[in-house]
């Protein structure tokens, strides 16, 4: 059972038919920032993510239930600021190729805005080769900053990857997916039966 640190990267690969931003063991070592902004005197928002498993048809299903998980806050004048939140990832069944997809969620303000999409930060796995992922506590690491600007009269919050910015997630486990083993019995009148 695989228990991983997981870190959002710059790059991206197409994994069952989707393009997205890399979710995988080690850092390329370029940064990259994702943004959302919001008219108004709001002086904190949150970020969240929202989770799949997509098979290799381009078919996904959803993990979480529905609204982001592993929420956290950051208030003005954060600056590249590291927030960490747990989620309880549930036992999941996996084909031995799906991957799995993780969305970075913003809302403005903190704790009633409506949550969004962050343009672009989508991430996901290789083809995990897995039979399932593990009930266990993901821990969410997001590094973030967040501004308010009295001049424009807006609001924005930044989610930041790789380079010198540690968002990641640990606590990732996953089953290696093991064939069945097919059994030959051999008969001494020739016959063979497969079990």
């Amino acid at each position: 059972m695989p228990v991983e640190t997981r870190f959002y990267r710059s790059d991206q690969h197409t994994v069952n038919g989707l393009t997205a931003y890399k979710l995988l063991l080690e850092k390329s070592g370029v940064g990259r920032t994702f943004g959302y902004a919001r008219a108004g005197a709001y002086l904190a928002g949150n970020l969240g993510i929202r989770v799949w498993k997509r098979d290799s048809t381009g078919a996904e299903t959803e993990v979480t239930g529905g609204s982001p998980v592993a929420v956290v806050t950051f208030v003005d004048g954060d600056f590249h600021v590291e927030e960490s939140a747990t989620w309880n990832c549930p036992q999941t069944a996996l084909n031995p190729t799906d991957c799995v997809v993780v969305r970075v969620y913003a809302r403005i303000p903190a704790g009633s805005g409506t949550w969004t999409l962050m343009t672009g930060a989508v991430f996901a796995t290789e083809q995990l080769g897995a039979q399932c992922l593990d009930a266990s506590t993901w821990t969410v690491y997001y590094v973030g900053s967040f501004t308010y600007n009295v001049s424009l009269n807006r609001a924005g919050i930044e989610f930041h990857v790789d380079g010198n910015d540690n968002s990641r997630i640990g606590g990732f486990a996953w089953t290696l997916y093991v064939p069945p083993v097919i059994a030959k019995i051999a008969y001494t009148d020739g016959l063979v039966c497969i079990a």
